[in-house]
């Protein structure tokens, strides 16, 4: 058989099977886009989807997490141990100030009944000086006369008018005289020095009113390390509030969650689907996305927070919060979607 013959067949046949191929071809992409329509416009109406995530102790914003945990416990445990330590200084402080205290008025008692003891027998003793002195002179005047008496006894020794017994008297009490009257002139002598010490401000007395100032500033002192102190316990246990709440808060997330175990399933519940994520509520996987579906868990626990991630089918920006999921088939958190509290399309 000639080429010539068989060449009308072998055309007929070529373009025979282009147009299948391409009846098919359209009917394929029809289909598909028809299932692509279909699915858009299922995830578009159903409430019940949710995107699977998982976590692992080994992800970034977990290890960062840890990180920021320990060092925000850390920072708790030197507030708490300073707050110790500042209530132990206001105790002692305070002892302190109390004792320093009941000194005080002591001491300022005993300034003033020494000043008004000085106000009473300073001018007293001003005046008896004035008296002594006078006293002395009077005795000087009067031993200045003795002294002719004196040589007038050894005269009448000598003629025999006395005897020597009388002279050896007379000798001895003007020698007393003038014995007396050096004491009277150290006596004057201790006196003003009295007088002095009475009447002016002596070193000692300057010694108490600098013991007075010192003791003053000292409980001056103690009182702003009293109030400095309580300020700063308030403003510490404020502070330990405050990391105590963020530490708390930050063990109501995921990625604490993430940190107690090796893998942690979690998913992304849209707004529009937040009706359905119940605790407890039932988790199914599907096949060929949202048919043939099976129970593979339930949902262990809501978390707090805005988070974001791309839309597992229109691969746009989604909104929504995370659940944690208690999956009996772990490998259910690899699917794009899951569905929760009822089987999509009833099977």
């Amino acid at each position: 058989m000639k080429l010539e013959n068989i060449r009308p067949a072998i055309n007929s046949s070529v373009l025979l099977l282009y147009r299948v191929f391409a009846i098919v071809s359209l009917y394929a992409v029809l289909a598909g886009v028809l299932v692509f329509g279909l699915g858009s416009a299922f995830y578009a109406g159903s409430k019940t989807w949710v995107a699977p995530v998982i976590l692992s102790q080994s992800d970034k914003d977990t290890l960062d997490l840890i990180g920021k945990t320990l060092t925000t416990q850390d920072t708790v445990d030197d507030l708490k141990l300073d707050i110790g330590k500042l209530e132990n200084t206001v105790t002692e402080a305070r002892s302190h100030k109390a004792n320093l205290e009941k000194i005080l008025p002591a001491i300022e008692t005993a300034i003033d009944q020494e000043n008004q003891h000085k106000g009473q027998t300073g001018p007293v003793l001003a005046d008896l000086d004035k008296q002594k002195t006078a006293d002395v002179t009077s005795t000087e005047s009067a031993l200045a006369q003795s002294a002719d008496v004196d040589a007038n006894i050894d005269k009448e020794l000598a003629a025999g008018l006395i005897t020597k017994g009388d002279a050896t008297q007379a000798k001895l009490s003007f020698v007393k005289s003038s014995g007396d009257l050096t004491d009277s002139k150290i006596a004057t002598t201790l006196l003003k020095d009295t007088i002095w010490a009475k009447t002016l401000s002596s070193t000692t007395y300057l010694d108490t009113l600098h013991k007075q100032a010192e003791l003053k500033s000292e409980i001056a002192c103690l009182g702003i390390v009293l109030d400095t102190a309580q300020k700063q316990i308030v403003t510490e246990k404020n502070q330990v509030v405050k990391l105590d709440q963020a530490l708390k808060t930050a063990k109501q997330t995921p990625l604490w969650a993430a940190t107690q175990g090796a893998r942690t399933n979690v998913a992304l519940v849209p707004y529009e689907n937040q009706a359905v994520a119940n605790q407890g509520a039932p988790v199914y996987d599907c096949y060929l996305s949202f048919v043939a579906c099976r129970q593979v868990g339930v949902i262990k626990a809501t978390f707090v927070g805005e988070q974001h991630t791309t839309h597992p089918i229109f691969k746009t920006d989604l909104r929504g919060f995370l659940v944690q999921l208690e999956l009996t088939d772990p490998d259910s958190a690899k699917s794009k979607t899951l569905f929760v509290g009822s089987k999509p399309l009833l099977f």
